[in-house]
């Protein structure tokens, strides 16, 4: 599938930026210019073929020549418009240089092309230009009136309507700013710039505000060196968002501080809560609760919900159900607009104060637009009737071999580090003392276990042995006690210390090309050389693994891999897929001792890098 995105470019503007910190260094900062582009993104293939571009001084509708053979596929009126023209003004030759100008016939005599309406020699529909076929002001309805690729002014170059489907006829326009106008024009690259957009700079000096002007070009004036979040967010007339998320360092000396992409999400349109209430608007993030309708629900009743959702772009959208987030009540709904999900409530769900069913929805184009994990959602809550509060429980005590640790009162998590350490071949001890019900869930896990299906105890008493996970320099136990994991839960990490005088290696720093991660703007297609530097204070051989991260599209077949363990200096060459808000590398180190901190490393950092087109 094709991705479509907005892009940005940057070049000279005059505009001023408002908002910001009151730190003093705000007034000893730099310029920063951009312009805000849509490339394609609200387009088809179809519909690409129809929208002007300007090329020189001759325009069309196809980007591009159209031969005299596809005359005949226009749509046309004939006498329709025969009616409307004198037929001493058909094929008139104005700058009698032996070519008609305006109301041009076919063979037949109808008329079809350069059609003067008010006899001012100018032709106002179905315009022929210096190319074969019919590029501007074309009425496909035969109603007088151009239906798409109006051009206002009669400069050659359309104005408004935008036909996105292909389908000859006009529907969507780009109003960025709510007036009911489109905010558009032409670039020489093909795409559309956007007018008044709000743009953004957040940093550690404060806010920085300002809005695109009428080719979509934006200036900030005077912003501090360093790191920023760059934002820009809107709606476009059909009501679905436009938005963009991506960090960028301004530094000084520094022209250009990169691209950054907008992007389109799915929109939940309306909202049907068990036919009592029912909700339209657009939203990517809708709460509900049944006291808005004074409603309670009890064991037997049956919740339902069905969302209709739309996607700008006609993606298919699949919807995630289930309640209180619990795994067995998980539901995937891949519908055609709308999604349903009933649930009928057991003595079970007595426990919990209401019944909470959660939706998430998101296309397939691998961006997540609302919190980087789901492109939209929707949370219902049904407020029980017969209700009953649990009653509570706490971990007291915790004894490791000789040690005994007591948990402070009303803790729900507690940190135990063992003194005592453990030979890599010994064991332990471990006894947990919880006060109250004996109905609840308990459960031991072990960091880094070599064999991960052998289950372990359930009850409050483990003999942890350490040869049953591999050598680490401290080994991790978990422990859970619970009757609802998400509302009412204790838990307790226990640390033991290997009876070593080894250490592991630590990562200092990735370099790209020489320079840190985070400071590089990098281009897809181009190879760069990746380095980890790092601290080994025991002189081993180390190895290094390097990975992709963040908010990108990569498969479940290692496309995440850069290079396996290995080589601390590697050569990697930027994928399109790399060029999203969130893109992380991370580098991996570990000794040659076979002890590790993690499940099979010394240590990880993660770096976010800025990837362009």
């Amino acid at each position: 599938m094709i991705k479509k995105f907005l892009f940005i470019s940057f070049a000279l503007s005059t505009l001023s930026a408002c908002g910001g910190g009151s730190d003093s260094n705000k007034d000893q900062g730099i310029k920063v210019q951009g312009s805000v582009v849509a490339d394609a993104y609200l387009f088809d293939d179809e519909a690409l073929a129809q929208v002007n571009s300007r090329r020189g001084t001759s325009y069309s509708a196809e980007n591009g020549e159209q031969g005299e053979a596809e005359l005949d596929t226009w749509h046309v009126c004939g006498d329709v418009y025969n009616s409307l023209i004198e037929p001493s003004l058909y094929n008139q030759d104005y700058d009698q240089d032996g070519m008609a100008e305006t109301n041009l016939t076919d063979d037949a005599g109808n008329l079809y092309y350069n059609i003067d309406l008010n006899g001012d020699k100018l032709g106002e529909l179905n315009i022929v230009t210096a190319r074969e076929g019919i590029y501007l002001n074309v009425d496909m309805s035969c109603d007088a009136k151009a239906d798409i690729n109006i051009d206002k002014d009669f400069d050659g170059i359309s104005d408004l309507n935008i036909d996105v489907d292909g389908d000859m006829v006009a529907d969507r326009l780009i109003d960025i700013d709510g007036d009911g106008e489109p905010d558009f024009s032409y670039t020489d690259s093909d795409g559309v710039s956007l007018a008044g957009v709000k743009v953004q700079l957040q940093g550690k000096y404060g806010e920085f505000e300002t809005v695109t002007d009428d080719n979509g070009k934006f200036s900030f004036d005077r912003i501090p060196t360093g790191t920023y979040t760059l934002k820009a967010d809107d709606i476009a007339l059909d009501g679905s968002n436009i938005w963009t998320r991506t960090l960028v360092e301004i530094e000084e000396f520094d022209d250009s501080i990169g691209a950054f992409r907008m992007h389109q999400d799915p929109i939940i349109t309306e909202v049907n809560l068990n036919h009592e209430a029912k909700h339209q608007g657009f939203w990517q993030d809708f709460h509900w609760y049944s006291s808005d309708i004074n409603t309670e629900y009890a064991v037997g009743d049956s919740v339902w919900v069905e969302l209709k959702a739309e996607d700008p772009n006609n993606r298919p959208i699949t919807a995630k159900f289930s309640v209180n987030y619990r795994p067995e009540t998980e539901k995937v709904v891949i519908g055609n607009g709308v999604y349903q999900y009933q649930h009928t409530i057991t003595k079970a769900d007595t426990f919990e104060y209401m019944i909470s069913i959660f939706a998430e929805l998101s296309n397939d184009d691998g961006f997540f637009g609302l919190d980087g994990t789901t492109d939209a959602r929707a949370s219902m809550q049904f407020m029980m009737a017969d209700y009953v509060e649990p009653e509570e429980f706490e971990v007291e005590t915790v004894t490791v071999g000789d040690e005994r640790f007591d948990n402070p009162p009303d803790s729900t998590y507690m940190l135990v580090e063992v003194k005592q350490p453990i030979a890599i071949d010994g064991s332990v001890q471990i006894d947990i003392e919880v006060t109250g019900p004996d109905e609840r869930i308990t459960e031991f896990h072990v960091v880094g276990r070599k064999d991960s299906t052998t289950e372990l105890p359930k009850g409050d008493n483990f003999l942890f042995e350490a040869d049953i996970a591999y050598p680490h320099y401290n080994y991790e136990i978990q422990y859970f006690t619970y009757s609802d994991f998400l509302a009412e839960r204790e838990e307790v990490v226990i640390k033991i210390p290997l009876d070593t005088q080894l250490k592991p290696t630590i990562v200092d720093d990735l370099l790209i090309d020489g320079v840190t991660a985070t400071d590089v703007m990098v281009r897809v297609g181009h190879t760069y050389q990746l380095k980890a530097l790092y601290t080994d204070p025991q002189d081993d051989v180390v190895q290094c693994r390097f990975e992709k991260a963040g908010n990108h599209n990569v498969g479940g077949n290692g496309d995440y891999i850069i290079s396996d363990w290995g080589s601390c200096q590697v050569e990697y060459t930027f994928k399109e897929e790399d060029a999203v808000a969130q893109f992380n590398l991370n580098a991996y180190v570990r000794n040659s001792d076979g002890i590790v901190v993690w499940e099979s490393y010394d240590d990880l950092k993660w770096y976010k890098v800025s990837v362009t087109k």
